[in-house]
């Protein structure tokens, strides 16, 4: 029996052949949808871990501690209590402590029974404020020059702190705390705040947690001081600030996303002290909603494949085994058993199918790999996992079956009929049925898709995803249904107006009975084809309208400034006419992202989403509306009018921070001894002489100027009133912290003002006391991204915008998505949420907007500004990174698999044609010999499929208009720029290889021989 399945199989060789590759590309179809699902789910995990900020790679906590023992067990106490609530799997555990002081450059011991306060600059030396910070791996994570502490009293250093106070490796220092006696330490080691291990920055690292108060930071004099626990030990604090951070691994894959959204035990926040930022929550939600958005797409461009090349394999042994009823019927009257019939009958297309099964999954698997090395360049390697072991094992004994099926059904006919060649009959029921089930899952899907698909549940999202292709499906039958009447009618109608060349080939195709199956193919091929390439152009503009939104500009220059205030004086200097840039300020926190922007430029600079509530012109002036005026110091010193009351027992040093002409730090230190009485203390500020000078920020105190009185602040050089008596006591001219209770009690009075501080918590005051300079709008005007209804129930009352602490808000308008912030954040004007932050220090990332019309020279002229640019992205390739994004694979893949099934038709259309050549060519020639014309002879030959092809992709082209129109996606280009441009040429590839398969069969069965008479 094998011999005779293996000769069946040599005397069939073309024939084996082809259905040995149809085999396998309905396999390789079937692991391909999979396979590519899962490669692009771990594209997208990747790709957003790596677009997310350093807060989104952690879950913060912090706790004021008690520091008995010491700090080491302070921090393990701290990770006891909240450990077992926010630890999940495949998160690192990391511990810190820390304190805040003074960092100063030669030991100020204090005088006997004298306090000395922290923030006064020693006498002969320099004084940083920075905190002092021991963390576990810390080194690890930054580039030293020289070594990492470990022992006490080592420390290093950032190097613009070093820098600040003309220390190196080896300089002995002293670090003072609160009215803690200072404490010496030595550099061990100098740190680069603008870069970290592996090529990032500091600011990207993860391990910082995103915590502005760790993270070193380009040009910041005040980074952390790094150090082991033993040095915080010696200050002797009552109490530390401890953090316990969770991080997110290096590498984030699906199986890592699974196992941080698995619940562990059961969960409740930490006790009261406990301050928590979940950022992990923002980032594992936008990857779940790439998740969620990938591989529907991906499978059900899969399935429609699989299906096409399904389709074809079956036509193709329907029609091979139709050649072969003869053979089998003469087989069987000459006394072949039923089962050596069966066995030649099926036997060699079960061999085949079996055979080409693991060739065909592994030729899927190379499919994927090959896109995955060229699309998908987060991805490393594509595992064959046991869905798609399993969906090929199932897909190919579900091919085995039918067709067997198929081909025992052929031969299941009288044989008489077998003998004179009458094609065999179908069942019109099953027919009717297949027809009926179409246009009722059509009917359905439809259904689904429209208004009333929010209200079915669960359900209703399998059937519209399949809509376009059940609606083309339904199409198909339907036309096929038609096909052999209208072709019966039409070729009588030719024959009566004497057109015999065109009736043959109209009445050869109403008496094949596969034309009807040939004609659903094209139709369901073309008309999906154009949903692929409509859904593919849609999907491309749709990213690219979120990617301008995203990124804010359509070029986006990433900085390094000394400040926020410094880059807004930087961009306005290269560009003094508001043509084509824009600075801005953008953070990324646990609660979503807050774009700062030069308001009065967004609208010449920035993109605007067409669905906002208000112009951008409008929106800006919202976010800047008028305050108090700054308060300006012009000239080359600044003054301070004060009094000093009776009984002072201890010098009162008050920083006076300003912000200079260029957006730098002025801070400078009055000391007022204890000498009774009103005095003028003269401070050097030469920064702020001429121009507009220097903008009044804060002033500092360590601890509470009880009795202390300011009457004015002046100038000299030239002189002038900056502020007398009544400025001092106006109202609404000071302000102490915003978004917390500070402490801080205001006592204006008829000779100016005073002031008094009472901790909410006397074992832990607050080292930096301070007054604002009220001259920002406050609460701070944001536009939020969202619904209206946020601007009316109050969901969102605070924002985080550059401070330790969120800030009060005030809605002033809302958008679905706002320019650089995207579908979730806020956006603020740039200089109301710096004076509102009341710090220099900065963790956001510094960016300049470029306008379209940008000049070529622009980043040229940002650094002639003295800006330092480290980056720059153009919206074009956000864009194409989006593309890797939730329907951004689904819709290629979609595409793909639609132009592979074009290809299938194609050889749908080549092998029916070319089965029919044998019986039809003899057919054609007898009518020759009889007389028939040899143009119509030749007419009938080359047009017969070449007119149904042609109207069944015609058919199909016109069915991707409604499949389109039910089934649209947002931002979709117009059917009249898409439909030419794919179904057109599909179309006339089709006919085009059925007009060439006609003309070889003329060729071949010698149908242009001389007319014979």
């Amino acid at each position: 029996m094998g011999r005779l399945i293996l000769s069946a199989l040599r005397e069939r060789r073309g024939e084996a052949a082809l259905l040995a590759l149809l085999g396998i590309l309905v396999v390789a179809a079937a692991a391909a949808g999979p396979l590519y699902a899962s490669a692009a789910t771990a594209q997208a995990v990747a790709v957003e871990a790596a677009n997310a900020s350093a807060a989104e790679h952690a879950i913060t906590t912090t706790a004021e501690i008690d520091a008995k023992p010491d700090a080491a067990s302070a921090a393990g106490k701290a990770a006891g209590e909240v450990s077992p609530l926010l630890s999940r799997p495949g998160l690192t555990e990391v511990r810190g402590a820390m304190v805040t002081g003074t960092l100063v450059t030669a030991p100020a011991p204090a005088a006997p029974g004298a306090s000395v306060p922290a923030g006064a600059e020693p006498v002969g030396g320099r004084a940083v404020a920075a905190a002092l910070v021991a963390r576990d791996g810390a080194c690890a994570h930054l580039v030293l020059r020289g070594a990492c502490p470990a022992q006490a009293g080592e420390v290093a250093v950032s190097a613009p702190t070093a820098r600040e106070l003309g220390i190196d490796v080896g300089t002995a220092l002293a670090y003072r705390s609160a009215d803690l006696p200072p404490v010496p330490v030595q550099v061990v080691g100098v740190y680069d705040p603008d870069r970290a291990p592996g090529g990032r920055t500091p600011l990207a690292d993860p391990f910082w947690a995103g915590r502005a108060e760790l993270t070193p930071i380009p040009l910041r004099p005040q980074n952390p001081v790094f150090t082991v626990t033993t040095t915080i030990d010696r200050l002797g604090p009552v109490t530390v600030t401890t953090t316990v951070d969770f991080l997110t691994p290096d590498r984030l894959t699906p199986a890592v996303i699974d196992e941080l959204t698995r619940p562990v035990g059961a969960r409740s926040a930490p006790g009261a002290g406990y301050t928590v930022r979940d950022g992990v929550f923002n980032l594992v939600r936008r990857v779940r909603a790439s998740q969620a958005a990938l591989p529907a797409p991906v499978l059900v461009g899969a399935g429609q494949l699989v299906a096409v090349a399904w389709a074809v394999l079956l036509l193709g042994l329907v029609y091979a085994a139709a050649q072969r009823r003869t053979q089998v019927a003469m087989g069987g009257l000459r006394g072949a058993p039923l089962r050596t019939r069966v066995a030649l009958t099926a036997g060699p297309s079960v061999l085949i199918l079996l055979a080409a099964a693991p060739v065909g999954l592994g030729l899927g698997w190379l499919l994927v790999r090959g896109l995955a090395w060229l699309v998908l360049d987060q991805v490393d390697s594509v595992p064959l996992d046991p869905a798609t072991l399993v969906t090929a094992a199932a897909v190919s004994l579900g091919v085995l079956v039918s067709a067997v099926v198929a081909e025992l059904r052929v031969h299941s006919g009288p044989v008489l009929d077998a003998l004179r060649e009458v094609p065999a009959r179908r069942s019109g029921r099953v027919a009717g049925t297949v027809e009926v089930l179409a246009v009722v899952l059509a009917v359905a899907a439809l259904t689904q898709s429209g208004p009333a698909a929010d209200a079915v549940g669960d359900a209703g999202q399998v059937l519209p995803a399949l809509a376009a292709a059940l609606l083309a499906v339904a199409a198909g039958v339907l036309l096929a249904r038609i096909v052999r009447p209208a072709a019966a009618g039409l070729g009588t109608a030719l024959l009566r107006a004497g057109r015999p060349g065109a009736a043959l080939a109209a009445l050869y195709v109403a008496r094949r009975p596969g034309t009807d199956r040939l004609v659903a193919l094209v139709v369901v091929v073309v008309a999906l084809l154009g949903q692929a390439a409509l859904g593919w152009r849609a999907t491309r503009d749709t990213v690219t309208e979120q990617a301008r939104m995203e990124l804010g500009a359509a070029t986006v220059v990433t900085v390094r400034a000394p400040s926020r205030s410094a880059l807004l004086h930087a961009v306005r200097q290269a560009d003094p006419e508001d043509g084509w840039a824009m600075a801005a300020a953008r953070e990324r926190g646990s609660s979503g992202t807050t774009v700062a922007v030069d308001a009065a430029r967004l609208a010449r600079v920035a993109y605007w989403p067409a669905a906002a509530s208000q112009l951008a012109a409008e929106a800006a002036a919202r976010l800047s509306p008028r305050a108090n005026d700054p308060v300006r110091v012009t000239g080359a010193e600044l003054v301070l009018d004060v009094t000093v009351p009776v009984g002072q027992r201890a010098t009162v040093p008050v920083t006076v921070v300003l912000e200079g002409p260029a957006g730098e730090q002025v801070a400078v230190v009055a000391r007022l001894d204890p000498v009774p009485g009103r005095r003028e203390q003269r401070l050097a500020v030469p920064a702020c002489a001429g121009g507009e000078g220097c903008r009044l920020a804060w002033f500092s105190f360590p601890f509470s100027p009880d009795g202390i009185v300011f009457h004015r602040v002046l100038q000299r050089s030239p002189d002038a009133v900056v502020l007398d008596e009544a400025g001092m006591r106006a109202p609404a001219r000071w302000r102490t912290e915003v978004g917390a209770e500070s402490g801080v009690i205001l006592l204006p009075s008829p000779q100016g003002l005073g002031l008094v501080y009472y901790p909410a918590d006397p074992r832990h005051p607050d080292p930096d006391i301070r007054i604002q300079a009220s001259d920002t709008a406050l609460p701070l005007p944001v536009l939020v991204a969202g619904p209206p209804s946020v601007e009316q129930n109050g969901t969102v009352v605070r924002a985080d915008a550059f401070g330790v602490l969120p800030r009060p808000i005030d809605i002033v308008g809302t958008a679905p998505v706002l320019p650089g912030v995207g579908g979730d954040g806020v956006m603020v004007d740039l200089a109301t949420a710096d004076r509102a932050a009341d710090t220099f220090d900065n963790i956001a990332d510094l960016q300049v907007w470029l306008s379209p019309d940008a000049p070529a020279d622009a980043l040229d002229r940002l650094r002639a500004a003295g800006l330092v640019t480290v980056g720059e992205l153009a919206a074009d390739e956000l864009a194409d990174r989006g593309l890797a994004l939730r329907t951004g694979p689904g819709a290629r893949f979609h595409l793909g698999a639609a132009l592979l099934a074009l290809l299938l038709a194609l050889v749908a259309v080549a092998m029916v044609a070319a089965v029919d050549s044998g019986g039809r060519g003899a057919q054609l020639a007898a009518l020759r010999t009889q007389g028939v014309a040899q143009r119509a002879v030749r007419a009938a030959t080359r047009t017969g499929y070449a007119l149904v092809v042609a109207v069944a992709a015609l058919a199909g082209s016109l069915m991707a208009i409604p499949v389109w129109l039910v089934r649209p996606l947002p931002g979709g280009p117009p059917l009249a720029v898409v439909l030419p441009a794919v179904l057109v040429p599909a179309a006339l590839a089709l006919a085009a290889v059925a007009l060439w398969v006609g003309g070889r069969l003329s060729r071949v069965d010698g149908l242009d021989l001389e007319e014979v008479r």
